[in-house]
């Protein structure tokens, strides 16, 4: 049974909270039943994260009103619930799942963001870090899918200031260089390149370790326990 009351108590909370920093929630409702999300439904939520590709499936077919993420990791052969399904999705890895996914997006392009493993943990998904530029130079060869930023997960044990420091220092130096090859090839003019071009966004901190990545620059939080749980 759904604690309506607290559930909107908890997620009002939060939106001010997060509102104020100009950071978007992604609601994580991967262990929430139906009544929980269609009460955030009701109340205006419009972001919400599955980490199985085909309760997303499930779930953006029920709920079709709202945005639905993929944020676990995915397997080729569930490609096809991503392209058709999923508002975005977050834990691109790898260019040959990329292309899986890519292949069944039809009439679209898939905003996606590239997960990294910064604290380069051997259990962890996530591209290492020295790789992730190469990575995004596959990804612009797939116009079906649109990189609009980078991902991370702190370790549980590990230091998250570190952690989220370190993404938005690899983002910023990945901007650093496009701006630079951009002015090499633009000699006669000045300023930034275009919108697609100018900025990546980050998505990092959890329920744990929110306020520690809004600090450090996240625009996007995913919020499970933090939202559904009571206790």
């Amino acid at each position: 049974m759904v604690n309506k009351q607290a559930l909107l108590q908890r997620w009002h909370a939060l939106c001010a909270e997060l509102e104020s920093d100009h950071v978007t929630m992604l609601a994580v409702s991967k262990y929430a039943p139906d009544e929980a999300v269609q009460c955030l439904i009701d109340a205006g939520q419009m972001d919400f994260g599955e980490s199985r590709a085909q309760n997303l499936r499930d779930r953006a077919l029920q709920f079709p009103s709202v945005r639905w993420h993929m944020i676990g990791p995915l397997q080729k052969n569930k490609a096809k619930y991503i392209a058709r399904h999923a508002a975005m999705w977050h834990s691109v890895e790898d260019i040959e799942t990329a292309r899986a996914v890519a292949g069944h997006v039809s009439d679209r392009r898939l905003p996606v963001l590239v997960q990294v493993n910064v604290a380069d943990i051997g259990h962890q998904h996530g591209v290492s870090p020295d790789a992730v530029a190469s990575l995004l130079s596959e990804l612009e060869k797939l116009p079906a899918l649109q990189v609009i930023g980078l991902m991370c997960m702190a370790p549980r044990q590990g230091d998250a200031h570190a952690c989220f420091a370190a993404l938005r220092s690899l983002r910023d130096g990945l901007l650093n260089r496009s701006l630079d090859a951009y002015a090499s090839q633009q000699p006669s003019r000045s300023g930034a390149p275009g919108s697609e071009s100018s900025g990546l966004s980050l998505c990092m901190g959890m329920s744990g370790d929110y306020r520690i990545a809004i600090a450090e620059g996240a625009d996007m939080v995913r919020l499970g326990s933090g939202l559904f749980d009571a206790g």
